[in-house]
């Protein structure tokens, strides 16, 4: 977690899952990322990293791709063998993520490289070869003109897909719009859509924290739902709307002027990254690496360059690196070597290459004060098994416990307050990694992890620590977001706990000594296991005395952050006995009797007398429902009653029971005899 010079961001943008298990495994299928600028004198194809890309076979992109373990591209210096062939390109560039307009297609004789290219050459020579093709034309290919770039640009060869924001100077020689700010008191309004301040703001662990001269924004603006969904993208509506916003500037631009800026002569530059996705995970693995990656770092490189030229201050340090090396006996690889040692923007752009490639966090430090991380988000659960269809990934959390937000309109994620942390790292390490890195909310972010317990929720958490609510939940995404916690539902030795259908029992062998060294006085690692796999039933039923509750719940938190165990939740749904609904029917025709003016019975009645009967949707009962449920209270106490009706929304199989008592603030004992008292009309189902 810790680096020499980066600190850590707050997170803009939602973390989502996948239906298809097959696009859950990690894998960016990252093979290059490219660096084109474009001058008075032409494109140029400044820098790439790795130094020598290479282009996989479909067999061994097969294999990487279901491969959790292996996802990082390769930078060997090869490249592809392919003979003299004709390929079919397909270029487009779209106006939004979800964009399917027509592509056009051309045709370009593909160039391969000679032994010689392959070789170590002493000097670089200036016809290079990357990814197949001379670098004069690969540049020419991925400098669109300002008319033609809208937004994101994407490009496909065989199968490598090209993916970039192409960024181009203004016709007043700037490379962002200027903010127009109202007077106090009213509503500020930004003249340009895209300059969100998604690129200017600082990218650290202070979730308040502002660089000096940037314009100020509260973090919480344009902080959303880091909620694991079903979804597994983007959706079309969000992404389509994002790019259109980056191409706002594109759309002004679109008959610049030569270039008026007297700093530079560069009037465009474009952060290209290279895939070779699976033909089934293309729409998932570019929606991925474009929303996560390519825009954030575009957008903040514009922001440094119309700041004070970064980007093409550090293309011209890249060229004079070339230039003198092209008169010295240095190798290819020492050269590269020596252009990252010297350029930051090579060095950024050579991390992103690396971590990405290995689905980790890249955090980078660009013009020596802008912190940037970017990430392609991981799945970090998944709520059902994989099917026979599906690839399997064993050791991923498996749990339908996964609302986490702060929308009370957003169905379950009232229960943000209500949920706590699962830390992924030893409390010990994550601490010392914050303290690393000062900032004016280390102290708070420290203070934070040192009192949070997985037996506690946010709430509770608040109150002990003093730290508001509102804070919590903002730190508390910032560590899921550097994949140093995972949201769950408070531990409780009431709850069942049960070994995960989805554990990777092959890791118990290596997990059985840190177990053995973590609880050395505690049953072992086996029996543990052992006891959790027989017939469902209580935590509480496993620890032997009130001395031990703090150490099995300990146990069991160890359990679940390494997959291991998951919690069995508790289902239910009502169910109207045939006898029940006979009684208010015989009720209705005495009724009728006594007076004729009152609804008669109706026949969907009559018919279904003989079955017993689901309500489905206990809160939005219909006229007979609600009388059934009225018939089968009437012979309960009040308080019964009055307990029931406010936990019916909960019964429609849609809700845990187990998160009744924390949400509606019932003791779990009361809870338990309502259950009890109601067992006649209730059907229980249990499940992860």
């Amino acid at each position: 977690m810790s680096s020499t010079n980066n600190q850590y961001h707050h997170p803009k943008y939602i973390s989502r899952t996948n239906t298809q298990l097959t696009t859950l495994t990690p894998n960016s299928c990252l093979l290059a990322v490219l660096l084109v600028t474009r001058s008075s004198s032409g494109p140029t194809l400044t820098f790439h990293y790795p130094p020598r890309p290479r282009i996989e076979s479909p067999q061994t992109r097969n294999i990487r791709s279901q491969s959790p373990s292996d996802s990082s591209s390769s930078s060997s210096s090869s490249e592809d063998d392919d003979a003299d062939e004709t390929s079919r390109t397909t270029a487009t560039q779209q106006p939004g993520a979800a964009s399917d307009a027509e592509s056009r297609k051309t045709r370009f004789r593909r160039r391969d490289d000679s032994d010689a290219d392959r070789a170590e050459p002493k000097k670089p020579r200036s016809a290079e070869t990357v990814l197949g093709f001379k670098t004069e034309f690969l540049a020419d290919m991925l400098a669109p003109k300002a008319a033609a770039a809208r937004g994101r640009f994407e490009m496909s060869v065989d199968d490598i897909v090209y993916i970039g924001m192409p960024v181009h100077v203004r016709p007043d020689g700037t490379w962002r719009r200027s903010r127009k700010r109202k007077k106090k008191g009213d509503v500020e309004e930004d003249d340009d859509p895209d300059e969100d301040g998604d690129e200017g703001e600082n990218e650290g662990y202070a979730p308040e924290q502002e660089e000096e001269g940037q314009e100020g924004e509260e973090v919480e603006k344009g902080v959303e739902d880091l909620s694991i969904e079903d979804t597994g993208k983007v959706p079309e509506d969000e992404a389509t709307k994002a790019a259109d916003e980056d191409a706002d500037d594109e759309r002004e631009g679109e008959t610049p002027t030569e270039q008026t800026n007297t700093e530079s002569s560069m009037n465009m530059f474009h952060i290209v990254f290279v895939l070779n996705p699976p033909e089934l995970e293309y729409q998932a693995r570019t929606l991925q690496i474009y929303d996560y990656v390519v825009r954030r770092f575009s957008r903040t490189l514009k922001y440094e360059q119309d700041k004070d030229g970064y980007v093409w201050k550090e293309a011209e340090k890249i060229a004079r690196l070339k230039e003198q090396a092209a008169h010295e006996d240095i190798s290819y690889s020492e050269l590269w070597r020596k252009i990252i040692d010297n350029s930051n923007l090579a060095h950024a752009i050579s991390r992103i290459y690396i971590d990405i490639s290995q689905n980790k966090i890249a955090h980078i430090f660009l013009n020596n004060h802008r912190t940037l991380s970017v990430q392609i988000p991981i799945v970090t659960e998944i709520n059902r098994l994989p099917t026979l269809m599906d690839q399997p990934m064993p050791g991923l959390p498996l749990t339908t416990a996964n609302s986490f937000g702060d929308e009370e309109t957003e169905g379950d994620s009232i229960l943000a307050k209500h949920f706590t942390l699962l830390f992924l790292e030893d409390i010990e390490t994550i601490i010392k990694d914050i303290v690393a890195e000062p900032t004016e909310s280390s102290a708070s972010l420290a203070h934070f992890v040192k009192n949070v317990k997985p037996t506690q929720s946010f709430v509770q958490i608040s109150i002990q620590s003093g730290i508001a609510l509102h804070e919590i939940q903002v730190l508390a995404r910032h560590l899921i977001q550097w994949r140093k916690a995972r949201p769950i539902p408070p531990i409780h030795q009431r709850n069942t706990y049960i070994v995960s259908p989805n554990a990777d029992m092959k890791r118990v062998p290596q997990l059985i000594p840190v177990y053995s060294k973590t609880f050395p006085t505690m049953p072992g690692l086996e029996k543990m296991l052992g006891m959790l796999s027989g017939p469902p039933r209580s935590f509480a039923s496993f620890i032997p005395s009130k001395d031990h509750r703090g150490a099995y719940l300990e146990i069991l938190a160890w359990l679940i952050r390494h997959s291991l165990v998951t919690e069995l939740r508790t289902f239910a749904w009502i169910k109207i006995p045939r006898h029940i609904k006979q009684a208010v029917h015989e009720e209705r025709l005495r009724q009728r009797e006594e007076n004729p003016d009152s609804p008669a019975p109706d026949d969907d009645e009559d018919e279904m007398l003989d079955e017993d009967s689901f309500i489905l949707d206990p809160s939005k009962a219909s006229g007979i429902e609600s009388a059934w449920l009225e018939m089968a209270c009437r012979e309960h106490s009040s308080d019964v009653k009055a307990l029931f009706e406010r936990m019916l929304k909960y019964l429609n199989g849609q809700h845990a029971l187990e998160k009744i008592a924390v949400r509606e603030g019932i003791p779990r004992k009361e809870v338990r005899k309502v259950f009890s008292v109601m067992e006649k009309i209730i059907v229980y189902a249990k499940h992860w």
